[in-house]
């Protein structure tokens, strides 16, 4: 498999981050040449035959960095096949309802290219990594973990094929 795969990542304390790592190091054991950036790290698409684009969700939306990468990359994400992925903490606990909801927050992804596979994954609180207002303002809440790093792996692999055979 020649394809080469940029997984790129919108973060602000980590979390996604390390689920990005998760995605990408997935896909290089399934044969895909992967390289890892934060979404403010892109300038070109163009080397790629595919792309992953993963979030947080802030404040019931994605990353603001994550909808610029978006914008600026538009026409690009419609020349190649792109599969999206959210981390949020409505995805703690997987019932319909929470699923609608992320499903919600990704519509700016699917705007800009429908996916040929949607991830949608728990989130995490670890205090000593939320340093901006708005993590200050999560003190209160206690800390969690809902990554659930299994699903994660699976879906990394599930879709792999799918950028990989897709010629959209």
């Amino acid at each position: 498999m020649a394809q080469r795969i940029l997984v790129a990542y919108g973060s602000i304390a980590g979390s996604t981050a390390e689920v990005a790592q998760a995605v990408a190091d997935e896909m290089r054991s399934g044969g895909a040449q992967v390289d890892l950036q934060s979404v403010e790290a892109v300038k070109d698409l163009g080397d790629y035959d595919a792309v992953v684009v993963g979030t947080a969700v802030r404040m019931f939306h994605i990353l603001g960095k994550t909808r610029r990468f978006l914008r600026r990359h538009r026409r690009a994400l419609g020349e190649r096949p792109a599969a999206y992925f959210l981390v949020c903490l409505a995805m703690g606990e997987e019932s319909p309802e929470n699923i609608s909801k992320a499903e919600g927050y990704a519509k700016p992804m699917i705007a800009a290219r429908a996916p040929v596979s949607l991830g949608l994954f728990g989130g995490c609180i670890n205090h000593d990594n939320l340093t901006d207002f708005f993590g200050r303002s999560m003190k209160s809440v206690p800390e969690q973990d809902h990554r659930d790093w299994d699903k994660i792996r699976a879906w990394a692999r599930e879709t792999l094929p799918k950028l990989v055979a897709s010629d959209q």
